[in-house]
């Protein structure tokens, strides 16, 4: 599932959660009903600073937007014994959480 598909279920289930219209997320965020509808329907493709105008409009972050709805909820935690002692050990953690939640990612999509 690409990254605009992922925008548009999360923009949609929280719509329909909400009771809320695509006439007034267009209101909200400042353009038409029809671009709104465009974008729902994936015609368009939701451009970054819409993304954030969108989810200051819902009340969400936009990486809440962004994420899948199952990958936020198997969302894993890591505990480390002891301490990082420099900014490298720090960055080479994120790299591998990175790459172990990719890999989840595929194995899901199989």
């Amino acid at each position: 599932m690409n990254s605009n598909t992922i925008i548009v279920n999360n923009i949609k289930t929280w719509l329909q959660g909400n009771q809320k219209s695509q006439q007034w997320l267009a209101q909200e965020i400042g353009v038409s009903k029809a671009l709104v509808g465009h974008m729902l329907n994936e015609s368009r493709v939701i451009q970054p600073q819409r993304i954030v105008a969108i989810a200051k409009a819902l009340s969400v972050s936009v990486n809440e937007l962004t994420t899948d709805a199952p990958m936020r909820e198997e969302r894993m935690t890591v505990e480390l014994r002891g301490t990082l002692s420099n900014r490298r050990s720090k960055m080479e953690l994120e790299r591998l959480k990175f790459a172990i939640e990719d890999y989840v990612g595929l194995k899901g999509d199989l």
